[in-house]
C-alpha cells in the first residue's frame, strides 16, 4: 500500500492542500478543495524537490509557488513551503483524509433532494 501524505496551510481566507501519493509518484495542489496543479514524476527519475505554481481567488488573484521537498533515502521527512508576496509559509504536515469533512448526515441531503424530484418528474412514488 502506497504511503499518501497531505500538508495544509488557511491563507486570506483560502484553503490551499498539497497531497502526495508515494506509490504513483504523484501530486496535487488543491486551492478551496478544488485542483489546481498537478504533477507526477517517472518512477525511474526521483526527483528530491517538486515545484507547483497556483493563484490564490480574488481580484486580483494571487500567484503563489509551492515548493515540496521530498523525504530523502536517509528518513528525513518531507517539508513543504509555500511562497505568497516574497514570504515564506512552512505548511503543516496533516494525517491523510478527506480534503473538506462534511457531517454524514449533510453529504446525504442533496442526494435525497435528487431523489425526490426525480420522483415528482416521473410521476414514481
Amino acid at each position: 500500500m502506497g504511503r499518501t501524505q497531505r500538508f495544509h496551510l488557511d491563507v486570506a481566507d483560502h484553503s490551499v492542500t498539497v497531497l502526495t501519493r508515494h506509490d504513483t509518484r504523484e501530486t496535487e495542489l488543491l486551492v478551496d478543495g478544488k485542483v489546481v496543479g498537478y504533477q507526477r514524476v517517472q518512477a525511474r527519475r526521483r526527483r528530491p524537490r517538486i515545484m507547483l505554481t497556483g493563484e490564490l481567488p480574488g481580484d486580483p488573484p494571487q500567484p503563489f509557488d509551492i515548493t515540496l521537498h521530498t523525504s530523502e533515502p536517509l528518513g528525513d521527512a518531507p517539508t513543504c513551503i509555500l511562497e505568497l508576496a516574497g514570504r515564506m509559509h512552512p505548511m503543516p504536515q496533516m494525517p491523510p483524509g478527506r480534503v473538506s469533512p462534511v457531517p454524514h448526515d449533510l453529504s446525504l441531503r442533496p442526494l435525497r433532494q435528487i431523489r425526490r424530484l426525480l420522483r415528482r418528474r416521473t410521476g414514481r412514488r
